[in-house]
């Protein structure tokens, strides 16, 4: 009886993180075998500050200028820093942690971008992936549970300039399930005529077209349509040639 009792005690202990367990299967995977945790270090300059989000969510709530999040996955994730200085410059990429553990901040001039790197420092922050904003629970009423006033809500946050993340899922699931450029090329330039898109998720439809021409020729047609247009210069990093890149900052600049 005692052994019996001693068992339900523990199995009533691992029931909240065996649920944790299954949160993190479900965001990378689903019920496939949980992907080896790892960690992500961001780096900058010594004389600059930076926020970071991990697909666009933020992990920082002060500027640092080095910061390290655990208990990230062997995974692509989008990161992106907001720099703390008078231009609040913005730059992020795809970040594969199967590659790389480590991303610099970089800067050329007036221009700033993201790069692997070897760095092995000590950060200024350590923390744990944070994965979705907190949003309050609904109000009840004008006071709270034993008459308690609830605290003002929230500000609302920001609208993404983004697709929605499910219809830009099941059109780049779409693309994929086609084996030509010329038709990916058809049907990116229908969606998105009528679906604008932000930088990164342009980058992630220029990546799935084999050829350098049909990049280019996207890239060119979805300037009218990103949502961004001061973080275009982010695309640049699709392509595999120096002329490509000037082809379509020429480009632009005819706009």
């Amino acid at each position: 009886m005692k052994k019996h009792l001693l068992f339900s005690l523990i199995l009533l202990m691992a029931l909240p993180i065996m649920a944790q367990e299954a949160s993190v299967r479900k965001r990378h995977g689903g019920g496939q075998q949980q992907p080896q945790s790892t960690t992500l270090t961001v780096v900058a300059p010594r004389h600059i500050t930076f926020w970071l989000y991990v697909d666009d969510v933020l992990q920082n709530e002060q500027p640092v200028r080095s910061i390290c999040i655990r208990n990230m996955w062997e995974d692509s994730f989008y990161v992106r820093v907001e720099l703390n200085n008078e231009m609040q410059n913005c730059v992020g990429q795809f970040v594969d942690l199967r590659r790389t553990r480590a991303v610099s901040i970089t800067q050329m001039n007036h221009f700033y971008g993201l790069e692997y790197s070897q760095a092995n420092i000590r950060p200024e922050l350590t923390m744990d992936l944070i994965t979705e904003t907190w949003t309050p629970e609904p109000p009840y009423g004008q006071n709270g549970q034993n008459g308690q006033v609830m605290p003002p809500p929230m500000p609302p946050q920001p609208v993404s300039p983004c697709m929605n993340e499910t219809d830009f899922n099941e059109f780049r699931d779409m693309l994929a399930e086609n084996a030509f450029d010329s038709g990916k090329l058809t049907i990116a330039k229908q969606a998105i005529s009528s679906n604008p898109m932000c930088v990164h998720q342009i980058a992630a439809i220029c990546r799935m077209f084999s050829f350098e021409n049909n990049k280019l020729e996207f890239a060119k047609y979805a300037y009218a349509y990103c949502t961004e247009k001061n973080k275009y210069y982010m695309i640049n990093d699709v392509f595999s040639y120096e002329s490509s890149k000037n082809e379509l900052n020429e480009y632009i600049i005819g706009q």
